[in-house]
């Protein structure tokens, strides 16, 4: 694994630990469609509403292991990508500081934050699971699983159910894991499955329009993961796509 990468990768997991929340989702190494690009972008870590698009919520994180200080074109491009990725708020890591002038040209929007290389020798992101998903890059770029808080879910016939919910950081696909009965099993964007419990639901993922809370983003679309009872279809999560 290059030194980028894993330095990619471990600012998506303090993102995880910072972040956790019912109402938050973290994504790393997310690709969505910029609004005035057009294109796709690639963010390091996106951070985003888990049940709907709430564009307030939205934070891009871009990590820039970079031998020196970041310096003010660093940050104003960077602000540039939050234009274009619908984000009032950004963050920017680095190992080796910034500039006063960048962190003037910051203000309050862009937060700069210091994760130094010293803190990744103790920590070993091959532990991660690798993605299970059968389209994934098998070689070189093989996803690895990041794995959200878990989550209970209720059942009137037996006792809570505790899973937890991931995302590959390559090719993007949820990842669910039961610990019930330890099975771990992704989905593509459009597909269902079930583990191996015997449970009253399952799992769907569907690509559809997003509910917004404005009216600047009306055709917004997200993968949404939905965990699907006898009674009802319930969003467990959402990935982004514009």
């Amino acid at each position: 694994m290059t030194s980028w990468k894993k330095y990619e990768r471990f600012v998506a997991e303090l993102c995880s630990e910072d972040y956790q929340s019912t109402n938050t989702t973290v994504m790393p190494n997310a690709k969505i469609k910029g609004c005035l690009s057009k294109t796709i972008r690639q963010v390091d870590v996106l951070i985003d509403s888990r049940f709907g698009d709430d564009r307030n919520r939205r934070i891009i994180v871009d990590a820039k292991k970079y031998n020196r200080p970041l310096n003010v074109k660093d940050v104003e491009s960077f602000h540039g990508m939050m234009i274009d990725c619908s984000s009032k708020v950004g963050i920017l890591v680095c190992p080796n500081g910034y500039s006063a002038a960048a962190k003037k040209r910051a203000q309050d929007f862009i937060n700069l934050k210091i994760v130094s290389l010293e803190e990744l020798e103790d920590i070993d992101l091959d532990l991660w699971d690798d993605c299970l998903s059968s389209h994934c890059d098998k070689k070189s770029k093989r996803g690895l699983v990041l794995w959200d808080a878990p989550m209970g879910i209720g059942a009137l016939s037996s006792p809570v159910s505790i899973s937890c919910i991931g995302k590959c950081d390559v090719c993007g696909d949820f990842h669910v894991w039961c610990w019930d009965c330890g099975k771990k099993f992704s989905l593509s964007d459009e597909s269902e499955a079930k583990c191996n419990c015997g449970h009253p639901w399952f799992w769907l993922t569907a690509i559809e329009e997003d509910e917004t809370s404005s009216n600047d983003h009306e055709h917004s679309m997200s993968v949404y993961l939905l965990l699907v009872t006898p009674s009802d279809a319930l969003i467990a999560d959402r990935k982004p796509l514009n």
